[in-house]
């Protein structure tokens, strides 16, 4: 719960500065900050020399830096400073306490389910590149909730995936993190790499699976020592939920 406080208290703030934002009040659009936008200007960047319509160098800058990080901590980003993450880790912590049944996935269901954001990165770029617009724009969260449903969102049909997305996070936590995300496919293959991971002690584990019932993206640290998953945020709550002292600890591993 102390970490918990430490990253919700930093979420906060983030989520808080982009409101900020996203009301006109900042120097930048708030846009300007998403690193997917790094993503979306890199076929303009190499064709024409210049960025793909509203996306700039600051877009580019942030989407570097989440991959420097994803290579330092992995998805650390997604865990410690991603509004839409913090959002949906809410409305999934809200669900959990209101539901009568359990929320996880089948592992296997689970693991296919996630192949639709590779899916969802390689159509969102592509016609990205072959119209030179942001086409995500109507189907993004990020920008449907900040925007308030302005320009460049499909009305009626942005309004049914944002409702979409809210049931699905209340009923599967991180649903549109673990399935939509394009951005964590992006940071997918960085994050693996990541050098500073959570580290299980095999002879210190009792097998009592509160790890895996506090991770948020149904990680299972007990059946692993090292934790490369590609979804593990390094949110700590695997950590903080276990009776055993110094059995999961963060270190630096290749």
């Amino acid at each position: 719960m102390k970490t918990r406080v430490l990253r919700y208290s930093i979420l906060t703030v983030i989520l808080g500065l982009t409101i900020y934002q996203a009301l006109g009040y900042g120097k930048r659009s708030f846009e300007a900050f998403c690193p997917f936008g790094g993503m979306e200007s890199l076929w303009g960047l190499f064709r024409e020399g210049q960025y793909s319509c509203a996306t700039g160098p600051l877009n580019m800058s942030m989407l570097i830096a989440v991959i420097v990080l994803a290579l330092i901590a992995k998805k650390a980003f997604c865990g410690w400073a991603c509004p839409i993450g913090f959002l949906s880790e809410l409305i999934g912590r809200l669900g959990m306490k209101i539901l009568p049944w359990n929320s996880s996935v089948n592992p296997k269901l689970n693991s296919r389910l996630k192949l639709i954001r590779y899916v969802g990165l390689v159509l969102a770029l592509y016609f990205t590149y072959q119209t030179g617009e942001l086409i995500l724009r109507g189907y993004d969260p990020f920008y449907i909730i900040f925007s308030g449903f302005g320009h460049g969102t499909l009305g009626l049909v942005s309004v049914i995936v944002l409702v979409i997305i809210i049931i699905g996070s209340f009923l599967i936590p991180m649903f549109f993190c673990r399935y939509f995300c394009p951005l964590g496919a992006t940071i997918d293959p960085f994050s693996r790499l990541g050098l500073v991971k959570i580290v299980s002690d095999e002879d210190l584990c009792t097998e009592c699976g509160e790890c895996y019932t506090s991770c948020p993206h149904d990680i299972a640290p007990n059946e692993m020592i090292y934790i490369r998953h590609r979804d593990c945020t390094n949110c700590l709550e695997c950590i903080d939920s276990c009776p055993e002292k110094d059995c999961l600890t963060l270190k630096v591993k290749l």
